[in-house]
């Protein structure tokens, strides 16, 4: 008895409960021990995500596990704690968002993915893009959200000519650059006796393979046929998300600096990771399309230039446990250009990629009939990247067309099967295995 009054006066004020011991499936921690940190889960049951009665007295388990974030530490999920609305652009190169410094609570730096490959990672609590917003800068993004990420408007990290989105053309893209034109001059200068060829550069690859530009023929004099690029980047985008490829340079006896038209840049490179939800709003889109090729250059009657190849579409990579998109996902290929003509008049510049599963980028006009040849179409939908023009009949042409640029690469990570719209080109590979 005296012992039972000491300790009474001892512990004045304090409560306790009696808890049975779990035995077997739907048990409760272990002797009522509290789950353990993040994700912890009862002791003897295994399971993840369903909370128990016993559960109630000392909080549910966690229904919903931290998603493991791909390619970048997994701290930047819970470093971001501002709420940020991005309007009209996003610089990865100046870390600036709509022209200035982050909001305080928001991460926006440097890091390196498996590799090599230099990103931006932009981090928050969650992130809404509304309006218009062009990203541009040398580095992929990344933007890592512990909750939310809502695209309610068009974010652009496409190429534009030879001008590359963020991160494309870069070095990790080099095996899927299209091979330069090539210039022969068998017979001589061209200025003296007009008797050159040169072939088209062939267009990038990516997720599929670019065209390859066109054969230059003329008097006899005939361009080696021009090959392809090879595609780079496994289909779910495991160890690093690089951007697009550029197209080749056409060649010419010395205008452009014997470059003819220049090859269209690579599209860029965009990934977005978000702890709850991505949502693509039916207003929503991203494009990390391929640039446009070059037109064949034409300074004088002696010396025409060939078409440049299109540059491929870049990559999206998106990962939560619920993905929703309603808007459109483009990583589409760019259009060569068009061959020069003998009689005055240089190519046309090809196109950049579109946003479109049923129309191609189309190719760069011809300079003129016999000698300039039409671009290749850049890859879109179900229409392949297009073979840069080699002229008619019954006179081959002394100036290739560009080939067109190839498709890059969509992936999207979520917890069961994401829900996508149709407007999405090229097809999204789906990893369903996030818990």
């Amino acid at each position: 008895m005296r012992w039972f009054l000491a300790f009474a006066l001892c512990c004045s004020g304090c409560v306790f409960k009696l808890r049975s011991v779990d035995a077997g499936a739907g048990g409760d921690d272990f002797g009522g021990v509290a789950d353990l940190g993040v994700g912890g889960d009862d002791l003897g049951d295994g399971d993840m995500a369903v909370a128990e009665p016993g559960d109630l007295a000392e909080g549910p388990d966690l229904a919903t596990p931290l998603l493991t974030l791909s390619h970048v530490p997994q701290h930047y999920l819970t470093d971001g704690t501002c709420d940020l609305v991005v309007t009209t652009s996003i610089d990865t190169a100046s870390r600036k968002v709509d022209g200035s410094d982050v909001p305080a609570g928001c991460i926006f730096a440097d890091e390196t993915e498996t590799g090599g490959l230099l990103v931006a990672v932009l981090a928050a609590h969650s992130v809404v893009f509304n309006g218009n917003v062009v990203v541009t800068g040398s580095a992929p993004l990344v933007v890592v959200s512990g909750t939310t990420i809502s695209v309610n408007g068009a974010v652009d990290a496409s190429a534009k000519g030879a001008t590359a989105g963020p991160g494309g053309s870069g070095t990790l893209t080099a095996t899927g650059k299209g091979p330069d034109g090539a210039h022969d001059g068998a017979s001589g200068n061209c200025q003296n006796n007009n008797s050159c060829a040169d072939s088209g550069g062939s267009g990038g690859s990516f997720g599929t393979v670019g065209g390859i530009g066109g054969v230059g023929s003329f008097s006899g004099n005939n361009t080696p046929a021009q090959t392809a690029s090879t595609t780079y980047g496994d289909n779910l985008l495991t160890m690093a998300v690089p951007g697009g490829a550029s197209g080749g340079n056409g060649s010419s006896e010395a205008c452009n600096n014997k470059n003819g038209g220049s090859g269209g840049a690579g599209g860029g490179s965009i990934q977005l990771s978000a702890g709850t939800s991505i949502t693509i709003a039916a207003g929503g889109s991203i494009d990390v399309g391929g640039g446009a090729g070059g037109g064949g250059c034409m300074p004088n009657a002696f010396d025409e230039g060939s078409g440049g190849g299109g540059g491929s579409g870049g990559a999206i990579f998106l990962e939560s446990r619920t993905v929703t998109v309603a808007g459109g996902l483009w990583a589409n290929g760019g259009s060569g250009g068009g061959g020069a003509s003998g009689t005055g008049t240089a190519g046309g510049a090809g196109n950049n990629a579109t946003v479109s599963t049923t129309t191609a980028a189309a190719g760069g006009s011809s300079g003129g009939a016999p000698y300039g040849g039409v671009g290749g179409v850049g890859f879109a939908g179900m229409t392949g990247a297009g073979k840069g023009g080699e002229g008619g009949t019954p006179t081959p042409v002394a100036n290739g067309g560009g080939g067109g640029g190839g498709a890059g690469r969509i992936v999207v990570r979520s917890h069961g099967a994401a829900t996508l719209s149709l407007s999405v080109s090229p097809m999204a590979a789906l990893d369903p295995s996030i818990p």
